[in-house]
């Protein structure tokens, strides 16, 4: 794990790195006003998992909280980043995260082989979410989240291209016993697919 700084134009973005493989994921981390940050207790258990895949993990913070785009510009500039690290790129966010993920998947100039959304919600100001992108995608929610977008069946349904999905009994934050773990499995698993394939 090192901290690491890349640039988006002239400015400085902050991320941490774990592992140092030919693959990676970049992380979009929950809303920043509400704490959301690349130290995130699930995210660090993803990066983790994900590790012992031998996939690097990318965890960003987003320079300001700016309403979505320039969060999307962040993330473009964490994928550049990263493209110059390894052959092959997935992307996941979290919450907030989803939104900014989703988007930043369509405007990437970085291949992208698989994206996961984990709690995903609706629309943030003018920003929706978009399921577009023709990778592989993994969506994952909880019965009782009650942030996330409230038709998860629909959304999965509107989903295009290949895509899994996991409902599982916790909420917005993957509490209870063994369920980030769960969670963080999954997210591995799906990686390893679509990025080593």
């Amino acid at each position: 794990m090192a901290e690491v700084t890349f640039k988006r134009g002239k400015e400085d973005l902050f991320a941490t790195l774990y592992g140092d493989w030919t693959v990676g994921v970049v992380l979009c981390p929950p809303h920043p006003l509400y704490g959301g940050n690349r130290y995130d207790v699930r995210l660090v258990k993803i990066a983790r998992e994900l590790v012992k895949q031998e996939i690097s993990a990318l965890s960003i913070d987003y320079k300001r909280y700016a309403g979505g785009e320039e969060e999307v510009k962040d993330v473009l500039a964490a994928l550049t980043y990263m493209s110059q690290k390894v052959k092959a790129l997935g992307l996941l966010g979290y919450s907030y995260g989803t939104l900014i993920a989703s988007e930043a998947a369509i405007q990437s100039p970085v291949k992208i082989k698989g994206l996961a959304l984990l709690s995903p919600l609706e629309k943030i100001n003018d920003l929706e979410i978009n399921l577009s992108s023709d990778c592989p995608k993994l969506l994952v929610c909880g019965r009782g989240d009650d942030f996330a977008i409230k038709d998860f069946e629909k959304l999965y349904l509107q989903a295009e291209g290949e895509k899994e999905k996991l409902i599982l009994d916790t909420d917005h934050f993957y509490t209870g016993r063994g369920i980030i773990e769960q969670v963080s499995k999954k997210v591995a698993e799906f990686f390893s697919r679509v990025l080593k394939d």
